[in-house]
């Protein structure tokens, strides 16, 4: 059986954190990273250069965001030779629109004898903005105070280019709307990554 690499990718607050653990928990012996597992870090790149801590600004686009997503690719890479499933929750907005950059991680995953299949989470704004709020972390003030100018910037369609160009090994679609689409939704990816690669 091949392993797999899973990206679970959206904006923030659509339900990445909640959709990656049910996915965990149900198929077990999985290594599981999270992007906010290095926030200690991104925060004290802030600190140290005295810029206001803005996710979606040049500072953090420029000189943090490459660092951290290729730290966490390493690691899960590094993950991928000692256990069969290793999933990354992760925005990925950028880098799942690259179909170039895609197939060079999906061309790696193979060499490892792994797939590798993205999980985008499908939702509301409006849903992504009550979630926001109420989560209330300290790194989305800056999205939820400028959240019309914020919303222009992010791009919440499902990345299809990723299939047309044969950039990954599958792309699944999981609803978070309501509790139904998430039960659908997940029965639906359990099923495609338990019958893949056998």
């Amino acid at each position: 059986m091949k392993k797999k690499m899973v990206f679970v990718a959206a904006p923030p607050a659509c339900g990445k954190t909640y959709v990656s653990e049910l996915i965990a928990k149900s198929v077990g012996n999985v290594v599981y990273l999270d992007k906010d597992d290095l926030a200690d870090l991104v925060r004290t790149s802030f600190e140290i250069s005295g810029n206001e801590m803005d996710m979606d600004g040049d500072f953090y686009i420029n000189n943090i965001r490459s660092a951290e997503y290729s730290t966490l690719l390493n690691i899960a890479f590094s993950a991928l030779r000692f256990e069969n499933l290793v999933l990354i929750n992760a925005p990925f907005g950028k880098e799942v629109r690259n179909t170039e950059y895609m197939r060079m991680l999906k061309e790696k995953a193979n060499e490892n004898d792994a797939e590798l299949f993205v999980v985008w989470i499908t939702t509301s704004q409006e849903l992504c903005y009550e979630r926001m709020k109420k989560r209330n972390s300290t790194r989305d003030i800056h999205k939820l105070n400028n959240w019309e100018d914020y919303v222009k910037k992010i791009n919440f369609s499902p990345p299809f280019e990723l299939e047309k160009k044969d950039a990954v090994d599958r792309l699944i679609l999981f609803d978070t709307n309501n509790e139904e689409t998430i039960r659908e939704s997940l029965d639906k990816t359990l099923k495609i990554l338990q019958e893949s690669g056998k």
